[in-house]
């Protein structure tokens, strides 16, 4: 969803830093045009199981008033935007090329932020936000979108031309959009203009968010009665999965949330409840496990996917079955190399002098009659 430099964002373009190597990299938008669709929820969750996963990301939240997933799991970043004052995130660099000199960066180097990357109607947040192709030729981005942008963000889609940039063969840079809906008209309409507005060319995952109001009964397929959307999946080849509710007391969800409290470090506090405790590692598993299925976010290592462990058995399995074979072709390598090597020695054979007498059986002449 791997590298570093020190860089100042300013509110000009920046000058291009182009990765050498080919490894590829993703840009995650975590969407939901229409408020109220448990969006913040859903990017905890992302970011909780990458973090957890020790899968290097950068984060940025574009919500300028409450950016929640910001303060909860880059909390000095965005308390540094609050109170004016510079900040620092760690990225890592490899080997990059600026204007046509190639460098070899140490790997742990800062990247500098003055200002929280936005997307609104003004030019110099549009400059600013270019940094996030910069940061993803290195590591994979996860940028948490606020609601009523979409203007804002196809906008600056089309300034960078993304459509051109994805379909380029040296491209290394994946996007994907996260668009979380509660099942209602509106909200999966706005999905709609979300596919076309790209043609499709941007891959859409639609989370169908279970913990989101709604009156629409999702088991009997409510959400789609004429099945227009998962037409539109099937066109694109697109995913949509379930994101199930969080079922906690509302006291300590308030307190996670409000605190920016990180789901990891909420169950191994010493305040929470037994119950809540067992209720949140059993919705972060369902959640995080839904995230995972998609292929796009690293799975959760406190919640392994039985897939990966089926997955894991079956290569030490296939392992183990090579290595018995290397070791049976070995074994007939050697008797075939035993074989050819008897088959060459030269057989023994008996001198006959040219000249001497050759003896005849005794039992021809015993045979012979006498006359």
């Amino acid at each position: 969803m791997t590298k570093k430099a020190i860089k100042t964002v300013k509110a000009s373009a920046p000058d291009p830093i182009v990765d050498t190597t080919s490894k590829r990299t993703s840009i995650g938008f975590i969407l939901s045009e229409k408020g109220g669709m448990g969006k913040t929820t859903v990017a905890l969750t992302a970011a909780e199981q990458m973090t957890a996963a020790n899968h290097p990301f950068f984060l940025i939240d574009a919500d300028a008033s409450t950016p929640n997933v910001g303060l909860t799991y880059r909390k000095a970043m965005y308390e540094g935007f609050r109170n004016g004052t510079t900040v620092t995130e760690n990225i890592d660099l490899q080997t990059v090329s600026r204007k046509n000199s190639t460098t070899t960066k140490k790997k742990e180097e800062v990247l500098n932020l003055q200002e929280q990357i936005t997307f609104t109607g003004n030019a110099d947040d549009y400059f600013l936000a270019d940094q996030i192709f910069d940061i993803a030729k290195q590591q994979d981005v996860l940028i948490v979108m606020p609601s009523q942008v979409a203007a804002y963000l196809n906008r600056w889609i089309e300034q960078n031309d993304v459509v051109g940039m994805l379909a380029d063969p040296n491209n290394t840079i994946d996007i994907v959009f996260f668009f979380i809906t509660n099942g209602t008209p509106e909200s999966l309409e706005l999905f709609v203009e979300s596919v076309e507005a790209s043609q499709g060319k941007i891959q859409h995952v639609l989370v169908k968010n279970l913990g989101a109001p709604t009156n629409i009964r999702w088991e009997r397929g409510g959400f789609d009665p004429d099945g227009k959307i998962q037409a539109l999946l099937d066109k694109y080849g697109f995913q949509s999965i379930f994101f199930p509710e969080m079922l906690i007391a509302p006291e300590d969800k308030n307190k996670i949330l409000s605190e920016y409290i990180p789901f990891s470090e909420a169950i191994d506090s010493n305040w929470i409840p037994f119950s809540t405790n067992r209720r949140l590692k059993k919705w972060l598993r369902e959640a995080s496990l839904a995230l995972w299925s998609t292929g796009l976010i690293p799975y959760h290592p406190d919640y392994v996917p039985e897939a990966v462990l089926i997955a894991e058995a079956e290569a030490e399995a296939a392992l183990k079955a090579a290595e018995e074979a290397e070791a049976a072709l070995k074994m007939a390598q050697a008797a075939a190399e035993a074989v050819v090597s008897e088959s060459d020695a030269e057989p023994e054979t008996s001198e006959v002098k040219v000249g001497s007498p050759v003896a005849l059986a005794d039992a021809f002449f015993d045979d012979t009659p006498e006359f």
